[in-house]
């Protein structure tokens, strides 16, 4: 009975192919892979970074679900999050349909780089510029309600420093919320869907928002889960709001996780307990994204 070449020729046969990518997997191993093993066998240490590692089993994670700050900074979490995700989903999907049914090809395309302009700047630089825009005495928020009379001439509104007012100005930062990359993924959808399928609900009476709503929209959940998942693993990362505008206050209001984890490693010192929060996020935002991704699949993606 004739047998096939073994695994082993096989490589051999295709060994160009594989030493090319050789090095492509080994960065993936040592910058990748090893960076979260590390992690997650780290959460087992009490590790300061420069002195001994000293294994003390679950402690770290004994620690971590009895810590106030941490319990308090979920909820945080998902308050920032969930608006933020709706807003990053919806506004987008609203700007790119009125590309699209811009008629004249050349406008279409304008608007299609206008949208896209704004992307070349850091997000630090959007940061920084939404800390003026949200300065209490002189802020561009603030002239303006004084201009139009909402508030007294002499009212200070400290957005960035109220405990009551800090989640809204966090989730309204970034208004009107269009990003670029965003619409021309949406565009990119909505150009793929036939003419004819257009044309002929156009010719059954259908109006704009019902083909959106039976046509488009179908259409486009591709996207959608892809924003939402992304938009999910993103939003429970992030910490540059605190970072450079809030600092965590005031208090402990704008604590997340992540930040908390930053604040650990980085002004505390306990790399072993911060490798722990990141190893809870690890299994969180891991669980959140599957479920995303099962609750959103369809036949057709």
């Amino acid at each position: 009975m004739a047998t096939g070449p073994t695994l082993w020729a096989k490589i051999w046969s295709s060994r160009k192919a594989y030493l090319f990518l050789s090095p492509l997997f080994l960065g993936l191993l040592l910058f990748c892979y090893y960076p979260p093993v590390s992690g997650i066998y780290h959460s087992f240490f009490d590790w300061d970074s420069v002195g001994k590692a000293v294994f003390i089993g679950l402690d770290n994670y004994r620690e971590l679900f009895r810590d106030q700050v941490f319990l308090d900074s979920i909820p945080t979490a998902f308050l920032i999050l969930v608006p933020r995700l709706i807003i990053g989903i919806v506004v987008p999907l609203i700007a790119a349909e009125m590309i699209f049914n811009v008629r004249q090809k050349k406008l279409q395309s304008a608007y299609r780089v206008l949208v896209l302009l704004p992307i070349v700047a850091p997000g630090v630089v959007g940061l920084l510029i939404w800390k003026n825009i949200y300065d209490p005495t002189n802020g561009l928020l603030v002239s303006l309600l004084r201009g139009t009379g909402l508030i007294a001439p002499d009212r200070v509104i400290d957005w960035l420093g109220s405990a009551d007012l800090i989640i809204p100005s966090i989730i309204f930062m970034g208004f009107p919320w269009i990003g670029g990359t965003s619409v021309l993924i949406y565009m990119a959808g909505l150009m793929n869907i036939s003419s004819e399928v257009i044309e002929s609900s156009e010719l059954d009476g259908a109006g704009l928002l019902r083909r959106i709503w039976h046509i488009d929209l179908p259409h486009l959940m591709g996207q959608v889960r892809f924003f939402l998942i992304f938009g999910i693993i993103g939003g429970l990362q992030d910490f540059g709001i605190q970072i450079v505008l809030t600092s965590g206050g005031p208090g402990y209001s704008t604590y997340v996780p992540a930040y908390y984890m930053y604040i650990e490693a980085f002004t505390a010192g306990r790399m072993g307990y911060a490798t722990t929060i990141g190893t809870v996020m690890f299994a969180a935002i891991f669980l959140l994204s599957l479920v995303a991704y099962r609750g959103m699949k369809t036949e057709t993606n």
